[in-house]
């Protein structure tokens, strides 16, 4: 059912969870993962005179390597995207539609009031705009 696996990643502690539950979950099924970040451009957070695309590709350096990693210790096949957006979640689901994938797995840090409010959370716009299944990996799930 779930053959390619899209994975958000940021590089922070829930995203990590959630790729580990993504090669979990490929492993048992012969499938494979995509590991992709998306990054805002450069006016959002790199200085004035950076190149989004040298941002984005040491991004891509960080994905390249990790992926490279995991498909090395765990057997599972492993690719990586690098996309430039300034909306993580919208990002997130037109690179599963363009690209294909069964399922979009993502961490979340379980934000609950006005934290939630003020910042949103990526994983529920995914979950409500998305047209594939979302997982959802909260901070206290076991892996």
């Amino acid at each position: 059912m779930f053959k390619k696996l899209v994975v958000g990643v940021d590089f922070s502690e829930h995203s990590n969870r959630a790729v580990k539950a993504a090669l979990k979950l490929a492993s048992s099924v012969g499938g494979t993962v995509v590991l992709v970040s998306v990054v805002p451009s450069r006016t959002e957070i790199v200085p004035s005179g950076t190149a989004d695309d040298q941002f984005a590709g040491s991004i891509e350096h960080r994905l390249r390597d990790l992926a490279a990693s995991l498909s090395e210790s765990t057997g599972v096949t492993v690719d990586y995207g690098v996309e430039v957006n300034e909306d993580p979640a919208a990002e997130l689901v037109r690179f599963v539609s363009t690209w294909g994938g069964d399922a979009l797995i993502v961490g979340t840090t379980a934000r609950t009031g006005l934290n939630r409010v003020l910042v949103g959370s990526v994983a529920e716009r995914i979950f409500h705009t998305a047209s594939v299944p979302v997982i959802v990996i909260g901070p206290n799930v076991a892996i």
